[in-house]
Order: structure tokens, then C-alpha cells, then sequence
């Protein structure tokens, strides 16, 4: 079994002891968790499993004996290129892993601008007392209670959103591909063509789809046009799901009343962005899906599956290759 999990950042390093850990867990399992990728691509002729980031379209050929590829991630797109696809080698991600800490991180930013805190922490950093002008400047203060929820993606975050927003009072429509005649936890589900009824009609639209060729630029300039005026944009997906372009103009312009992006399309968000000076964007650096002891659930999930593997048995969050989730 082939680790690799490592990034210049430090964030999505699997920490050492819990792979020495499963290490003792699986005795007959050879563990080879190297640091640099140039080690583990080294390794990767010998590898029958691979937990992480390896496998690129340049190594493909080489991984004769590569039968599983897990990733403790949803998305799943670096993995998605033709040799791999049509392979017969499985494909697991970390589907659902995040859908608490993703679902409550909607509701933060949704309850911030609600409340207009993000507003209030502008003035606390400029030691400003302005009631007055919280009050009455726009935006309005809101209620999530009785507003319209659009939600698109309906996998384990919407199912977690849907079921934290209700609670709120707020009506949840969601849309996803193939709807459940029980819309439950939403108050309702569509199909994807309803997506412009849903845009004219949400007061707070969150986007979790998975990225794939059909929901890339998903929400462009036409689709903006068709959203509530004063609606609130939240993006945990992908930033390339949204049209940032037009996203923009539409803040700008007011026919958006804010927007909270945890994604982007170029990631870091680049300096000169006009989106870190407008104060009715709330950005959070693609942190949405990080919670407590993250790394540890993360590798649980991975030696249940393990454990299947060695057994033949079926393995949990098989992404469908082609349908690219």
C-alpha cells in the first residue's frame, strides 16, 4: 500500500502516526508512505493500493499492479483522465467526510450576513461604534426564518445543509439530477432544468455539486440574471462551477446581495482580486470541509475499506469514473 498524501502547505499532510498506526492495524499490509513525490512515484510499480495523489496521466502506465486508488477529498477531477477512466482500477473518495463541518460553514456565513456581522467586524477592526448605521444602511437586517433555500447538490453536504437549514425555518428545494419522490430532508427536490425556477425564487442559493464537465461554469451570466434580487450566493463546491466574471458585475451592481466563496477558480485567490475589497463577499480560504479530527476520521474511512479490500468485498464511496462522482 502506497501513501501519499502531501502538500507545500502542510494542511492535507496525513500526519505520520496515523499511518504507523495502520500500519500495526494491517500486519500483512507492506506500508510505504515516502516524502517526496519523486519517492513515492518510484514506488508506484509495486503498488496494489494507493491512499492519496500519486497516480498522474505521465505515471499511469507504469502502476501495473494497481488495483484501488482512495482520496480522502470529494472532488475527484485530477483522477478523471481517459487512461484511468477506462481502467478497471477502483476508484474511492472521502465522500461525506465533510458534510457537518461543510453544512455548518453555510449556515455561519448565511447567519453572518443575516446579522450583518461581517459588516460589524469591518467596524470593530476600524474602532468604529456606528448602530445607526448598521441599522439603517442597506443591506437589511434579515431572517433565515421563513426565506428560501435553493440548494444545488443534494450528495451527503446537501443532505447536511438541508437538514441544519429546516431546523432554521427555512424552505429547502434542492435540485440534483435524478430527484426522490421523498424530498426529505428538503422540503422539496428538482430536476436540474428547474434550475433557472430555482434561482428566480431562493433568497440564499448554496452550491455542492461535484465538478464535473456537465456543472463547470454551472452558474454563468445568463443564470445570475435569473437570481432573486438581493439573493445571497454561497459557494463550497468548486470555483469553477460559477462564472466569476459575471459574479462580480452582479456584485457590483447590486443584483447580488452578497456572496461567501470558500472556492475558486485560481486558488489562492490571487492579490489583485477585486473580491478581497468588497464587503458584501465574506472569502474563507477553502476551509470549509476541515473539522475535528478530520485526518483521524479520514483514515478510518480508509481501513474500513481496507478492510473490505483484503476481504473482496464492496467497498464503500466508489466514485463512477465516467459520471465523475
Amino acid at each position: 500500500m502506497l501513501e501519499f498524501n502531501r502538500h507545500e502547505d502542510g494542511v492535507w499532510n496525513l500526519p505520520r502516526p496515523l499511518i504507523d498506526d495502520l500500519a500495526k492495524r494491517f500486519p500483512g499490509v507492506r506500508f510505504e508512505s515516502p516524502r517526496t513525490r519523486a519517492e513515492a512515484e518510484a514506488l508506484l510499480p509495486e503498488a496494489d493500493v494507493v491512499y492519496g495523489w500519486v497516480v498522474r496521466p505521465h505515471n499511469f502506465a507504469a502502476a501495473k499492479r494497481l488495483r484501488w486508488i482512495h482520496v480522502s477529498a470529494a472532488g475527484v477531477t485530477p483522477l478523471l483522465f481517459p487512461a484511468l477512466v477506462g481502467s478497471d482500477v477502483v476508484l474511492t473518495n472521502g465522500r461525506g467526510l465533510h458534510a457537518v463541518s461543510m453544512a455548518e460553514h453555510a449556515l455561519g456565513v448565511m447567519l453572518a450576513f443575516a446579522r450583518k456581522l461581517h459588516l460589524a467586524r469591518d467596524l470593530q477592526n476600524a474602532r468604529r461604534w456606528d448602530q445607526s448605521g448598521l441599522w439603517q444602511d442597506p443591506p437589511p437586517f434579515v431572517e433565515l426564518t421563513g426565506a428560501t433555500l435553493g440548494l444545488v447538490g443534494f450528495g451527503a453536504v446537501g443532505v447536511a445543509v438541508a437538514e441544519r437549514a429546516a431546523a432554521l425555518g427555512l424552505y429547502v428545494i434542492a435540485v440534483r439530477r435524478h430527484p426522490a419522490d421523498d424530498p426529505a430532508p428538503a422540503h422539496a427536490q428538482w430536476p436540474v432544468e428547474r434550475l433557472p425556477e430555482l434561482l428566480a425564487r431562493s433568497d440564499w442559493l448554496v452550491l455542492a455539486p461535484a465538478l464535473t464537465p456537465e456543472t463547470e461554469g454551472l452558474i454563468g451570466r445568463r443564470e445570475l440574471a435569473h437570481m432573486k434580487q438581493g439573493a445571497v450566493l454561497v459557494n463550497l463546491g468548486r470555483g469553477a462551477l460559477v462564472d466569476e466574471e459575471a459574479m462580480l458585475d452582479a456584485l457590483e451592481e447590486g443584483r447580488l446581495a452578497g456572496a461567501a466563496l470558500d472556492v475558486f477558480r485560481d486558488e489562492p485567490l490571487p492579490a489583485a482580486s477585486p473580491l478581497w475589497r468588497m464587503p458584501q463577499v465574506i472569502l474563507t480560504p477553502h476551509i470549509s470541509g476541515l473539522g475535528p479530527r478530520y485526518w483521524e476520521r479520514a483514515v478510518e474511512q480508509f481501513a474500513r475499506n481496507l478492510h473490505a479490500f483484503m476481504a473482496g468485498a464492496t467497498l464503500e464511496n466508489v466514485v463512477d469514473k465516467r459520471a465523475g462522482y
